[in-house]
C-alpha cells in the first residue's frame, strides 16, 4: 500500500511539472503563487512570498479558457445542440462536459492535455458524489445532497444532478452521431469517462462574464475554497489586457494556503458539487418540501383535507410552490422557517369562511385588510395551528434520515482528523462528510422544533404579515416603481 501511495505521489508530482510547464508556454503568469499539497484540504495554492492587499498574482489569458466553444468538439455541439442550449443552462454545462470529454479523449494531441491531466487527477483524488459506491452514496439519503445528485429534475441546478438522464439523453446520443470524436471508445468507457468529465466540471468550472459562458480557467481552478469572509483572493476579468485576474483581498504570509470562495453555500452542496465539506461551515440549514409541509399542516388540522386543492391552487397563484408539491423551502440554521413556509402554514390553518374572505380581499384595500387579519380568537386559533404543523413538521422532516443524530454525532467524533488525501481512509472521509452533512440538517430540524415554543414566540412571528408575496410578473411590475429617479 505504502509503495503504491508513493508511486501515485510520483506519478502527481510529475503531472503538476508538466501542467507548470504548459502554464507558461500558454502565457498564464504567477507572481507569488503555486502549487502545493495540503493534509486537510488537498492539492492546493500556497504563496511563494509574503502577499499584500491589491496583488495581481495569477493572470490567464482568455485564449486559455476551455470552453464549448474552444473545445475540439465545437462544431458537432454547435450542429446537435446549438439552438437547444441557448434555452436550457443545464444543457449548455453539458456541452462543456462534453467537450472535456473529447479533448481527454484526444489525448496528447489535445491543447490541454497537460491541464486536463491535472484536473483529471483531481477527480479521481477527489471525492466527487458520482465516484461514491452505493454503500457510501446511501450515507447521504433524506439529505439535500441526496436529493439534489439523484432526484431533483430542475434544470437550473449545477452540475452534478440528472447525470444518467443527461447521459441517456445527450451525450450517449452524441456520440453515437460523432464517433470518430470517440476515437473508438466502448460506450461503456464512454459512460466512465462521463462521470469523471461531469466532476470535473462540477468542481473545477467557472461561469463567465455576463453571458455567463460556462468555462474551465487554468489555475484559478486549482485554489481551495473559504467562506466568503475567508478568501484571501477575488476573482477580475480585465477587458483592455484580455486576462482573468485573481487579485488579493488580504494579506498572506509565505507558505500559508491561498484561498478562494465559492460562495456562501452549506455543506450539502459543497459535497454534491466539489466532494468535500467544512467542519465548521458558516453557512448552515436544510430545506423542506411543500409535500412535507402539507403533510404536517393536515396532521395539525385534517379537515383541510377537504379545500386542498383551493388551498395550493391560491398558495400557486402567489408564487409559492406548485401542484407537484415538489417545491422546496429553506429552514434557517437557527431553526427559523421561511416566510414561504409560514405563509403556506397560514393559508392551511384558516377555517373556510377565513379562506373565502382571503380569496375575495384587496389587497390594496386597508379595512379589507383588518378584516382577513381577523379578530384576537381567530389570530390565537391560526397561531396555535401553525406552531403545532411546524412541530409536526420537524418530528417528521428528522425521519427521513438513515441514521438518528447521536449516531452522525458518533461517526463525526470517531472519524474526526481523516484526511481526504489518504486512499486507505477513503471510506472513513466519505463517512465523515456524509455524517457532517446529516448532523447539519438534523440540528436545524431540531432547532425548528424549539423555535415554535420558545417563551418570546408572539402570534406575529408565527403568522406571517399580509399582504402575500408578489407574483414574478407583479414584483417586476413593483421593482420598477421602487427604482431610484436619476
Amino acid at each position: 500500500m505504502r509503495e503504491r501511495a508513493r508511486a501515485e505521489e510520483r506519478g502527481a508530482d510529475a503531472c503538476e511539472r508538466a501542467f507548470e510547464a504548459w502554464l507558461s508556454a500558454h502565457k498564464v503568469h504567477l507572481d507569488g503563487v503555486a502549487l502545493a499539497t495540503f493534509r486537510r484540504t488537498g492539492r492546493g495554492v500556497c504563496a511563494t512570498r509574503d502577499l499584500k492587499v491589491g496583488e495581481v498574482v495569477v493572470r490567464v489569458p482568455d485564449g486559455a479558457v476551455l470552453t464549448s466553444e474552444t473545445s475540439c468538439a465545437s462544431a458537432a455541439l454547435e450542429a446537435m445542440l446549438g439552438a437547444e442550449s441557448a434555452e436550457s443552462p443545464r444543457l449548455d454545462k453539458e456541452m462543456l462536459v462534453i467537450g472535456v470529454m473529447c479533448e481527454m479523449l484526444r489525448g496528447s494531441e489535445s491543447k490541454y492535455a497537460e491541464y486536463l491531466r491535472v484536473v483529471y487527477d483531481g477527480v479521481v483524488r477527489g471525492h466527487s458524489v458520482l465516484s461514491w459506491d452505493n454503500d457510501e452514496a446511501v450515507l447521504l439519503e433524506g439529505t439535500d445532497a441526496w436529493r439534489d445528485a439523484y432526484e431533483n429534475e430542475d434544470e437550473e441546478l449545477d452540475l452534478p444532478t440528472m447525470t444518467d438522464e443527461h447521459w441517456k439523453c445527450v451525450v450517449k446520443p452524441f456520440f453515437r452521431a460523432n464517433p470518430a470524436l470517440a476515437h473508438g471508445r466502448p460506450m461503456k468507457e464512454l459512460r466512465e469517462l462521463h462521470y469523471a468529465a461531469t466532476a470535473a466540471v462540477a468542481g473545477y468550472s467557472f461561469t463567465l462574464g455576463d453571458d455567463e459562458i460556462q468555462g474551465m480557467v487554468p489555475f484559478w481552478d486549482m485554489l481551495n475554497h473559504a467562506p466568503p469572509c475567508g478568501a484571501t483572493v477575488r476573482l477580475y476579468h480585465d477587458e483592455k489586457t484580455s486576462t482573468l485576474q485573481m487579485i488579493t483581498v488580504r494579506e498572506v504570509k509565505k507558505g500559508e494556503e491561498v484561498f478562494n470562495t465559492y460562495g456562501p453555500l452549506r455543506n450539502a452542496e459543497l459535497l454534491r458539487r466539489y466532494g468535500f465539506v467544512l467542519a465548521r461551515n458558516p453557512h448552515g440549514g436544510t430545506t423542506v418540501s411543500l409535500e412535507d409541509v402539507v403533510e404536517a399542516a393536515l396532521e395539525a388540522h385534517p379537515e383541510v383535507i377537504d379545500e386542498l386543492p383551493l388551498r395550493l391552487a391560491w398558495l400557486e397563484s402567489r408564487g409559492i410552490g406548485d401542484e407537484t408539491l415538489e417545491s422546496r423551502f429553506f429552514i434557517h440554521p437557527t431553526g427559523r422557517p421561511s416566510k414561504e413556509i409560514l405563509i403556506a402554514l397560514r393559508v392551511l390553518a384558516l377555517t373556510p369562511e377565513e379562506m373565502t374572505t382571503l380569496i375575495d380581499t384587496d389587497f390594496d384595500d386597508e379595512e379589507q385588510l383588518m378584516i382577513l387579519e381577523g379578530n384576537d380568537a381567530q389570530r390565537a386559533e391560526q397561531s396555535y395551528l401553525v406552531g403545532a404543523s411546524l412541530q409536526f413538521l420537524s418530528m417528521h422532516a428528522k425521519e427521513r434520515y438513515n441514521e438518528t443524530m447521536r449516531e452522525s454525532r458518533l461517526i463525526i467524533q470517531m472519524f474526526a482528523g481523516v484526511s481526504p488525501n489518504d486512499p486507505a481512509q477513503e471510506e472513513r472521509y466519505r463517512a465523515w462528510c456524509a455524517a457532517i452533512v446529516r448532523m447539519g440538517e438534523q440540528r436545524t430540524l431540531s432547532k425548528l422544533g424549539r423555535w415554535t415554543y420558545q417563551p418570546n414566540r408572539c402570534e406575529d412571528s408565527l403568522l406571517h404579515a399580509w399582504p402575500f408575496p408578489l407574483r414574478e410578473d407583479e414584483e417586476d411590475d413593483a421593482m420598477m416603481m421602487c427604482e431610484a429617479a436619476e
